[in-house]
């Protein structure tokens, strides 16, 4: 089986299809719902001061907005670089961000400090996909996938409710999220 056919790779074109099939006005829409639950998740932000987003890119869910409605938080965000590494940097708008590595939006390292793994409490993950059982299918580079198997904190995956699946294609070391945030609400995976 070659790489472009296998589980994983034919669920990420199918989903891409999806995605692009989806107009603006209802990705807004579910991106601001989606960050209204943030806000209003007390239980998960309880003791949460600093907060891993990403910069939406493509039929993506913004979250930018969480820098209006939740301004006491500390923001970071993802910087790619080769070899998908992720390094995480303080931002305080999303405004501060320039097209990076992959065309997303990313921190100049010269203007934002870097803010170690251990000092994260969330992430708020990106996906193509997720399963109820908060197992990711991200682009494919592995950037998260890295990252999560080193975090100690809280992540969840941030989705369109169209992008919850029944299952996603994983073997056994593979890292889930703790919730599913979605324009519907919050919801606890069924992993430990």
């Amino acid at each position: 089986m070659n790489k472009e056919t296998t589980p994983k790779s034919i669920l990420r074109k199918e989903m891409r299809a999806h995605l692009g099939q989806i107009p603006q006005p209802s990705i807004d829409l579910a991106s601001e719902q989606i960050c209204h639950h943030i806000a209003r998740a007390d239980d998960l932000l309880q003791k949460v001061q600093t907060i891993a987003l990403f910069a939406a890119h493509g039929p993506e869910i913004s979250l930018a907005s969480l820098h209006d409605i939740l301004p006491a938080k500390t923001w970071v965000y993802p910087l790619c670089h080769p070899q998908g590494r992720l390094s995480f940097h303080q931002v305080t708008s999303p405004a501060e961000l320039n097209p990076g590595m992959l065309g997303i939006g990313e921190p100049d390292p010269r203007l934002h400090a870097e803010t170690p793994l251990s000092q994260i409490d969330l992430i708020l993950c990106p996906g193509l996909a997720f399963d109820k059982d908060g197992i990711r299918l991200g682009q494919g580079g592995g950037f998260y996938d890295r990252i999560l198997h080193r975090f100690h904190g809280q992540a969840c995956g941030i989705t369109m409710a169209t992008q919850v699946v029944a299952t996603i294609p994983h073997e056994a070391h593979d890292i889930h999220v703790d919730y599913l945030i979605t324009e519907n609400g919050i919801q606890a995976t069924r992993l430990p």
